[in-house]
């Protein structure tokens, strides 16, 4: 019985985290739209650790919006990962996945190894 409340209580901690990072990271809807923007451009693209990074610095506001979006980011990661006991990297690696998952198609990745793949 115990253990059964342990895994429900691992399983809402790790549901909350999710849902809170889904909506701490909603940005206002013109930033939120520059950067859907800049990610289908391909001038932004999304990495492996949470955070985004140009690949175009020529595009209009790129630089701009990808240190707002990482400072929020950043911000939210290290609140997360000290109410849950983890490491701000790991909070950004999980947020990293469910950005893969609901990112639409075009969307340029950077990988650990260093490569840029697109959905």
């Amino acid at each position: 019985m115990r253990r059964t409340r342990a895994l429900g209580a691992i399983r809402l901690s790790g549901l909350v985290l999710v849902l809170g990072l889904v909506l701490a990271l909603a940005a206002p809807a013109a930033m939120a739209q520059s950067l859907d923007d800049l990610r289908a451009s391909g001038a932004i693209g999304e990495r492996y650790d949470g955070y985004v990074v140009v690949r175009d610095s020529g595009a209009a506001g790129a630089n701009n919006v990808a240190k707002k979006v990482n400072a929020k980011r950043r911000t939210l990661y290290e609140e997360r990962a000290a109410s849950q006991g983890v490491t701000p990297e790991d909070v950004g690696r999980v947020y990293a996945s469910q950005i893969m998952q609901k990112a639409p198609g075009g969307t340029w990745f950077l990988g650990e190894n260093g490569n840029w793949r697109q959905k």
